[in-house]
């Protein structure tokens, strides 16, 4: 864990500056979840399934005053940072804190962890691993990579520039992208050495809103590395009507996107299908579905 300054002055804790970075660009500067109609007033009970570190909460907080902040983080050791960043920084809405994760079911399940990429923890890496895009060559890695990085200032626009122009180079660009992929290689290495597996316990949506006795939800945020199916399965029928909008990260395996999008609109809700302006997340076909009820 560490001391990270953001770039409107916030400071926070984090596993590493480089998730820091990234969420507070998907958060603060991008506005993710406050996209496409979804709006959040005074007064209104959140969801944040997939708490994290707690970046999501805490933008609520300093945005709207009185809310209801339900949040949901299964990893232990993420769960103590989540639980810091609340402790200093959200005052003013009553936040409520839940180490465990939310799926179709209650129990326990195997989590896959990695300390260095606390963002990428997930019980379901089969079904993340199978949405690689196969035909994305090294050289769209290293773009991707370069892009991305440029984005949460860690490159400068100039520095950026110039390795996407090298990469266009027949060796030069060579050279480049195996730079980049052995970077990639050794975060993987990394990854194989530090990677733990974490039982975590489950509950689901209903089961809160049942022992909460809670009436209305304004927005579930799901964010939660391939299990967003789980998630939504756990809401039970008589449920629905108290949910008003839902933002979802989704990871789109075997058709899921458009699998969650009919499941949404049949329901009543006006539903976008959008993606992140994430080079990489074009590479993971991760999407954002937006649903909103008239």
């Amino acid at each position: 864990m560490r001391s990270v300054v953001l770039s409107n002055g916030l400071k926070i804790f984090a596993p590493n500056e480089l998730e820091a970075r990234a969420l507070y660009r998907e958060i603060f500067t991008e506005k993710t979840y406050s996209s496409h109609g979804v709006s959040v007033t005074d007064g209104d009970c959140v969801f944040d399934v997939g708490a994290n570190i707690g970046l999501y909460s805490i933008f609520l907080a300093q945005s709207y005053r009185d809310l209801k902040i339900y949040a949901f983080e299964p990893i232990p050791k993420t769960f103590s940072i989540l639980r810091k960043n609340a402790d200093t920084l959200i005052n003013g809405s009553q936040l409520e804190l839940f180490n465990i994760g939310l799926s179709n079911k209650s129990g326990r399940v195997l989590f896959e962890f990695d300390r260095f990429a606390s963002l990428t923890a997930t019980m379901r890496p089969e079904e993340v691993q199978s949405c690689v895009r196969k035909d994305a060559g090294m050289r769209a890695w290293a773009a991707a990579g370069i892009s991305d990085l440029q984005k949460i200032s860690v490159l400068s626009p100039k520095f950026a520039a110039r390795l996407l122009n090298a990469l266009s180079k027949p060796l030069v660009g060579w050279l480049v992208a195996a730079a980049m992929m052995s970077l990639i290689v050794l975060s993987l290495i990394r990854k194989r050495i530090f990677l733990q597996k974490i039982e975590c316990d489950l509950k689901t949506i209903s089961d809160v809103i049942r022992e909460r006795q809670v009436a209305t939800i304004a927005l579930v945020k799901i964010d939660v590395e391939g299990s967003e199916w789980d998630v939504i399965e756990g809401i039970a029928e008589e449920d629905w009507p108290k949910i008003r909008q839902f933002v979802v990260e989704a990871h789109d395996v075997d058709g899921r996107v458009e699998k969650m999008k009919s499941v949404f609109e049949s329901r009543g809700y006006r539903t976008v299908v959008s993606q992140e302006d994430w080079e990489l997340h074009k590479l993971i076909n991760a999407f954002t579905l937006i649903a909103v009820r008239s």
